[in-house]
């Protein structure tokens, strides 16, 4: 499993490793090239001073020099060299340190900008030299021309390199130890810095089913977990409505099909205990009723559940709104008669974007319950009209029972008003699957009581 912590832990180590090191790197290079030029630095104040003894008279080049002076120079405990050419590379004089004829490399550059670099010396150990060309002072000379010389100056670099071997092991000595406080320290840090993440982490275990009520508070948390924690709490919100809503719907469901079982079982029962009694076509009429009414309630939680879960299939279609609507009103012209209801329709021709089945189903759960719970001898008007924001059908009818506070419950499942809204061929569920199945068309349905006791449903399609 990757971990975090782990990752963490291994990248800020390399970061660290490769900073540092880069870090003693430079630092080691800087020290060295400063003893190196102040190594070259006392070499060219020797070459100097050497030049400034260097005298061209008539007989040709002097040098006014004395051992005394320059004790490295000698041949006893030899550690400086020197060594003139003249113009021609002819050897003009050299140092008591230099044994053999041209054991110095001629390699020069100006006075001002001399050569400089590392050989091995006449004695056999490691050196540096500095050389460049200079005139020297003349004495004596008139008409004769004053020609360069060349000089090499090189000195033994015995302690340069001890120096910069123990600068080089300081440097690899502090980066361990660098290196090593890091490697104590990063993960300890990282541990402490994550123990909110675990802390977090451990609050979530504990949430399960029956604690879904449970809230984190993002007040106390860092920064960074703070955006984690807000989510987490509308999940948990999300997920606690979700639950009870199935919670809800399941004993409403309990329910309401306890009901048909019961009158199932009872009448099995009769006609077991008493069956001489039993008139076939009478019971048999009352078992299919029953039977349908159970049938509804599963056909309509189903389609409530598809709705839900994005399961339908919307065939989005130009349809006349107008001839649709009065298609389906006369399925329950015969009803609303019954009931001595009158209709009054006023339908404006629409084309509207929509799937003709779900829109059907809607029309006959929002007929079927203005015909069903309008007050006796009133009247529906059903309105279909054009409007800025698309086509807009109302669905009206009187209501002497639903009160303002009624309204919002209209579509929940299995919500029917105790005395009016509780027929024996309703389920409860017909408006609920209504405005599913609108938000699966991109439409909206909502329902509004009036002052005047009335109630209006108001299905919405989105302007095209």
């Amino acid at each position: 499993m990757k971990s975090i912590r782990r990752q963490l832990t291994r990248e800020l180590l390399g970061a660290t490793f490769a900073l540092l090191s880069i870090g003693l790197l430079a630092l080691y290079f800087a020290a060295r090239d400063a003893a190196y030029d102040q190594f070259d630095d006392a070499l060219r104040a020797k070459a100097l001073a050497i030049s400034t003894l260097t005298i061209r008279t008539p007989s040709g080049v002097e040098l006014d020099f004395s051992n005394r002076f320059f004790r490295g120079f000698d041949d006893r405990k030899p550690r400086d060299f020197f060594e003139l050419w003249d113009e021609n590379d002819r050897p003009i004089t050299r140092s008591e340190s230099v044994r053999r004829a041209n054991d110095l490399p001629r390699r020069t550059g100006k006075l001002d900008r001399p050569a400089r670099w590392n050989l091995e010396l006449p004695n056999d150990r490691a050196g540096r030299a500095i050389g460049f060309v200079f005139k020297p002072k003349a004495s004596g000379l008139r008409d004769r021309p004053n020609r360069e010389v060349q000089l090499v100056v090189a000195s033994d670099r015995e302690e340069l390199d001890e120096t910069l071997w123990q600068l080089l092991g300081i440097s690899v000595g502090c980066g361990v130890l660098l290196l090593g406080g890091t490697l104590w320290i990063i993960p300890r840090v990282l541990r402490r810095g994550l123990e909110p993440i675990n802390a977090l982490g451990e609050q979530v275990m504990l949430v399960d089913a029956d604690s879904l009520a449970t809230r984190f508070s993002s007040e106390q948390m860092p920064s960074e977990l703070q955006p984690v924690a807000r989510r987490l709490n509308d999940l948990l919100g999300r997920l606690e409505q979700s639950f009870e809503r199935e919670r809800r719907f399941s004993a409403d469901l309990a329910h309401e099909l306890r009901t048909p079982l019961a009158e199932l079982r009872s009448m099995a029962e009769c006609a077991l205990k008493w069956p001489q009694t039993r008139d076939p076509e009478t019971a048999d009429r009352e078992t299919l009723a029953v039977a349908k009414h159970m049938e509804a309630i599963v056909t309509h939680i189903l389609a409530l559940a598809r709705g839900e879960q994005g399961q339908l299939v919307v065939k989005r279609e130009a349809i006349e709104i107008e001839s649709l609507v009065q298609t389906t009103w006369q399925q329950y012209v015969t009803r609303a008669a019954e009931r001595n209801l009158s209709v009054r329709l006023s339908l404006e021709p629409v084309t509207a974007f929509a799937d003709a089945a779900l829109l059907r189903s809607i029309l006959f759960n929002l007929f079927d319950n203005a015909v069903s719970h309008a007050t006796a001898g009133g009247e529906i008007a059903i309105v279909l009209e054009n409007c800025p924001t698309g086509a807009s059908l109302k669905v009206t009818n009187p209501t002497d029972d639903l009160e303002p506070d009624d309204v919002p419950k209209l579509f929940e499942r299995f919500w029917r008003k105790e005395s009016a809204r509780s027929g024996g061929h309703h389920v409860g569920l017909g408006l609920s699957l209504a405005r599913s199945l609108a938000d699966a068309m991109q439409w909206t349905l909502t329902a509004t009581r009036h002052e005047e006791r009335t109630l209006t449903f108001t299905l919405t399609a989105p302007a095209t």
